[in-house]
């Protein structure tokens, strides 16, 4: 039997309705999460009659974005042929669509996926109580006849007085525009992509307007859309009511590149110049995109890559670079084509000698990867593309060589990223049908993955929960163009416990803070960091650590990037498919400043960094007593100018129990069965007595020994099956017992 923990609470009769909902092991205490069942995409988010309203196609509602009451299953009248798939709800207060009776309707717009045949249509329900939603009988509204048509999100297009649609081509990596004047009959105005990241197939979209800069005079259109399993990114542009375009910015980073700070060693838009070419793999010059019978590639920059698969995987051979030297930390390239070490790479040649090598990831779409060259400056170079393979995958392709003073590895396509984590997916915009001059965006997501959703198990389903929702923001950024940040809406706070506050630590090495010891898994962190910029140095925050357990959030300066690192944050096995560290390119600040912004709350972290620049949302699965706060630096030393940190209250009213031990001799904790997977604190801050605590059998066999010092507070795990036991205290002033059961 795997270890669970025990909750022990000084009343009469703990099963009480919150000791069954929402105290679950890795329940989250703040975040939205159904009583039961499994919860997707969020679709249907609106703020309506003062309300904001929520949907999966289950429903929830809230007047805060905090507090949260379910609903249930909002849906009607259909004949059970097809699921609900994500989609989005709008109000119709001028009754376009005719379903208004004496109250405005609202009307859902989603997805028809059948269950025999997988098409994909879009369909419509009605509702005027804003709780169920009646099937409307002349569905489907829209039917291209394709499998891969998905979720479309809908809104009044105020100029042209008609409902816009945009839904994707899934498979095509296209976003399709439609026009309505009546929700019901939809006509086709334009598509959009392929353009950007296109590895991973496109799925629900959004498309806002956000002032640039906060100037209200200069509103940017930004599209948004998801790339299963858990990408998400985003375009900014223009929109006319009939088409969206990428603006001249846009376009110019997604088909040129960033802003370089070093120099363009080579970018094949001018032939192979002096490289030396071998066999007949990479042909007489660069390739303009895919070759004859080869899938499409993107993701290069400009006009021209590197190509082999001239004639197919069977052709080999060889171009190398001419000789260089090496004067910047750092190589950067795009980088696709076959996984063959020895077969099909890229690769670095020092002095004669290999040092560095990489290869393609089966895939035709180039991702951003770099070489770390500090420890060859000064040295003689050369780069080998190499094909030798001439079996699947049998080809390389390559662009853009950078020597570069920044560290620009992704491991990902060139694009504008919304997201570096990897649980936060089909994000969607609140609607304000209210006008009440709330004019920020909020935002929404899953906190999944679909590379491994259906195989976590919680005790109230098959899913997890959706994000903190998060302000967006557009803002000029001179390394790519724009930046879209997102910040946690500051209704938060008020779910903060009082605050616990550190400063001006110097520090090289490891330290655990002491002065802020949360009582559970469910709280808020704010911490400051100020480093040499010269130095290598590696700083950053360890949570829910325990020993060598520990969530890595930090920032590596010697590769000029930012991470998340879930590496050793599990207290379980977590399921087949579950990523580890996240990183992020950063440019490092003139200030020398980082600041990290961290939400913990049972089962996920959400990371804003450096005021949301750079955002990560990931799932944990740490043991209760995994608690623990350090902070840490390797490779030189970093002053913590400041740390705040709030415990937060839950949003169900589920408060952690923490027991005193030197209240316990006259309180009655029995009858009090304990479910598996709650958790026994004992608190003995203020005493000066030390005690062992032991958990005995009904029979008197000890099957638990632990220390409680004077002064400490302590979570035992503990691991024994259903029963009576008796938890005895023993001190230098005698002893008492207690009954529990453990069910």
């Amino acid at each position: 039997m795997k270890p669970f923990y025990l909750i022990v609470a000084l009343c009469f009769v703990i099963e009480s309705a919150w000791c069954q909902v929402y105290s679950e092991p890795f329940r989250p205490q703040f975040h939205f999460s159904p009583k039961s069942g499994w919860i997707g995409d969020p679709t249907g988010a609106i703020k309506y009659d003062n309300n904001y309203r929520l949907f999966w196609w289950g429903q929830a509602i809230s007047q805060d974005l905090v507090y949260w009451d379910e609903l249930g299953w909002a849906m009607r009248g259909d004949d059970g042929s097809f699921a609900y798939f994500t989609g989005s709800v709008v109000v119709d207060p001028e009754n376009t669509a005719g379903f208004n009776s004496n109250d405005t309707a609202m009307v859902a717009v989603y997805t028809m996926h059948n269950h025999s045949t997988g098409n994909q249509s879009q369909g419509i329900s009605y509702s005027t109580d804003y709780n169920k939603f009646d099937y409307y009988p002349g569905n489907p509204v829209l039917d291209v006849n394709s499998t891969e048509f998905r979720d479309p999100q809908v809104f009044w297009h105020e100029p042209t007085q008609k409902w816009v649609m945009l839904i994707t081509k899934s498979l095509d990596r296209t976003i399709e525009f439609y026009s309505s004047d009546d929700l019901k009959s939809w006509t086709y105005l334009s598509t959009f992509g392929p353009m950007g990241a296109r590895k991973e197939v496109w799925e629900v979209p959004d498309l806002i307007q956000l002032p640039l800069d906060g100037d209200q005079g200069n509103l940017k259109w930004v599209l948004i859309c998801g790339m299963g399993p858990n990408k998400t990114q985003y375009y900014v542009g223009d929109f006319d009511g009939i088409r969206f375009t990428a603006d001249e910015i846009t376009a110019k980073y997604l088909s040129e590149g960033y802003a370089t700070d070093g120099i363009i060693f080579e970018d094949f838009e001018n032939g192979y110049g002096s490289w030396n070419i071998q066999g007949e793999a990479f042909g007489s010059e660069p390739a303009s995109g895919k070759l004859p019978d080869q899938m499409p590639v993107s993701g290069y920059f400009g006009d021209h890559l590197v190509n082999s698969y001239l004639g197919g995987d069977v052709s080999t051979g060889t171009l190398t670079s001419p000789e260089f030297t090496i004067e910047y930390p750092y190589i950067n390239f795009l980088i696709s084509g076959g996984n063959h070490t020895n077969g099909t790479e890229l690769v670095l040649l020092v002095d004669g000698n290999t040092v560095k090598r990489t290869t393609g990831n089966n895939s035709e779409q180039l991702r951003l990867m770099s070489w770390d060259v500090r420890a060859y400056q000064s040295k003689t170079a050369k780069i080998v593309i190499r094909d030798s393979e001439t079996g699947g995958w049998g080809h390389i392709n390559v662009d853009n060589i950078e020597f570069s003073n920044i560290n620009r590895k992704t491991e990902r396509e060139h694009a504008y990223w919304q997201e570096w984590g990897h649980d936060y997916y089909a994000a969607k915009t609140f609607r304000n049908f209210d006008q009440d001059g709330d004019e920020r965006v909020v935002q929404i997501a899953w906190m999944n993955n679909w590379t491994y959703a259906n195989k976590i198990k919680t005790d109230w389903g098959n899913s997890t929960c959706h994000s903190l929702p998060r302000e967006l923001s557009l803002h000029s950024s001179d390394e790519q163009g724009y930046i879209l940040k997102q910040r946690p809406i500051p209704e938060l706070q008020k779910l903060r416990l009082e605050a616990s506050e550190v400063s001006n630590i110097e520090l090289d090495g490891t330290m655990q803070i002491t002065d802020f010891q949360p009582r559970r898994n469910t709280y808020e962190l704010k911490a400051v960091f100020e480093y040499d910029k010269e130095s290598d140095v590696d700083l950053g925050l360890k949570l829910v650590a325990n020993g060598y357990l520990g969530l890595k959030i930090g920032l590596d300066l010697a590769n000029s990037q930012v991470y998340v690192d879930r590496t050793a944050a599990n207290g379980i096995v977590p399921p087949s498919g579950f990523s580890e560290k996240s990183i992020a390119p950063i440019v490092i600040s003139e200030d020398s400043l980082i600041t990290f912004h961290v939400f913990i709350d049972q089962l996920s972290v959400e990371v804003f960094v450096n005021d949301g620049t750079f955002v990560f949302s990931e799932l944990i699965f740490p043991n209760e007593a995994s608690r623990g706060i350090e902070i840490y630096s390797n490779h030189g030393s970093f002053i913590l100018k400041s740390l705040q940190a709030w415990e937060l209250k839950s949003i169900w009213g589920v408060e952690p129990v923490v027991l005193n031990v030197n209240e316990l001799k006259d309180t009655i904790i029995y009858p009090n069965p304990i479910r598996m997977g709650q958790t026994l604190t004992l608190d003995n801050i203020g005493s000066n007595q030390d005690y062992v605590i032991q958990l005995l059998t009904i029979g008197g066999k000890k099957v638990m020994e632990n220390d409680l010092n004077a002064g400490s507070r302590k979570t035992f795990e503990v691991d024994q099956p259903p029963g009576i036991y008796i938890l005895k205290f023993t001190g230098a002033k005698g002893s008492f017992e207690k009954k529990l059961i453990i069910q």
